[in-house]
């Protein structure tokens, strides 16, 4: 009776692999839409702790010495990965970042100078880093964050705009949030936002960001639905995001020196959700950039006023303890801005902009 069992579920899983692999192929010859995406929730209908008891363990980074960062970058400022697997960065091109250049009133000051000359959109080879594409020239200010959903749409931020954008895969203008050149506190504006999540659904969260240090969830078409600030939770500059696979956004809480995980779905503007709840490690020093891959959070941390060595952090947000430590072996960072994660859990990837380049991390098994 049990070998009848067993040989039963042995074909129920192949069964399963073969649609999964369906659905796969159907990312990979670029007709990825919204159906496809709903298969997965059909066929892996896990919550969060079921999920992490399915995958078991996180991947581990080791470093790929065979990849070459472009040169000649400004500060690589954000990067994500294509639902294809292709890198892209969000760079600075001549433009930095200093005392001067915004206001007391959070107002850029170098409108003077015009948008940056280059492209600052730049697709990278997943293998070696060359660059297939570029566009983005002659539209932005001061990059700062980017996000690729699961259709392929990208998400930058500017913060010298103070604004949110949507782009096609292609490099097409679909969205625009905020006013430009405008820094405001109320739901219309943002204050030099950073970074995107959106989430299965559609809904936009939305970190704002260096002045308002709160969250806002827009629907799917971008009108605004609430603002998470101090009356619910108090942030200090919400540096990154990123949506676990439960569908809870975790914030890199950069001057609180934590992650706050929460469930940004509730309905109305009513203090009745569940509670955030929060990761800390007296290692993180100043959380920079985050990503998630399969329930596990991978971090990166900054230059921090304390001697905290910047290095990489891999993170179980059940259990909200640190599993692992990683970081370059061929030297070490500088200065981390954003990390993303191949949708596929290949490779994982560091921007800096310290010496403005892309590290590129193999995903592996650890061995015991």
């Amino acid at each position: 009776m049990a070998s009848g069992k067993n040989q039963f579920l042995q074909v129920l899983l192949i069964f399963t692999v073969v649609i999964f692999r369906g659905v796969i192929s159907s990312i990979d010859d670029g007709s990825f839409d919204e159906s496809n995406f709903n298969k997965f929730d059909d066929l892996y209908p896990f919550s969060h702790d079921q999920s992490l008891e399915f995958y078991n363990a996180p991947l581990y980074p080791i470093e790929n010495h065979l990849w070459q960062s472009p040169e000649n970058l400004g500060e690589v400022a954000g990067v994500a990965v294509e639902p294809t697997g292709n890198i892209v960065i969000f760079h600075r091109g001549d433009r930095t970042w200093n005392y001067d250049t915004f206001n007391e009133n959070a107002e850029y000051q170098e409108k003077y100078r015009g948008p940056i000359r280059d492209n600052t959109v730049l697709t990278l080879d997943p293998k070696t880093g060359d660059i297939i594409r570029g566009w983005g020239n002659q539209t932005f200010y001061l990059p700062h964050g980017i996000h690729i959903d699961h259709f392929g749409n990208i998400w930058l931020t500017d913060i010298a705009l103070h604004q949110v954008f949507k782009y096609s895969a292609s490099g097409v203008l679909q969205m625009v949030l905020g006013q430009r050149f405008e820094p405001g506190s109320d739901i219309e504006h943002f204050c030099q936002p950073t970074s995107v999540g959106v989430l299965p659904s559609g809904e936009i969260v939305v970190a704002d960001g260096y002045c308002n240090s709160r969250i806002i969830v827009f629907n799917k078409r971008g009108n605004p639905k609430y603002a998470i600030d101090e009356n619910w939770i108090t942030l200090r500059i919400p540096h990154a995001l990123t949506v676990l696979s439960n569908r809870e956004v975790c914030i890199a809480d950069r001057e609180n020196w934590r992650i706050v995980c929460l469930d940004v779905t509730f309905s109305g503007l009513n203090k009745n959700f569940e509670s955030p709840y929060f990761i800390h490690h007296r290692q993180f020093g100043r959380i920079f950039g985050i990503a998630s891959y399969r329930g596990f959070i991978y971090a990166v941390n900054g230059m921090t006023s304390r001697n905290i060595q910047i290095k990489g952090f891999t993170i179980d947000p059940i259990n909200k303890n640190v599993t692992g430590f990683w970081g370059p072996e061929s030297s070490s960072f500088t200065r981390p801005h954003d990390i993303a994660v191949c949708p596929y859990g290949r490779a994982l990837y560091v921007s800096e902009i310290g010496p403005n380049k892309v590290w590129k991390f193999d995903l592996m098994t650890k061995s015991n």
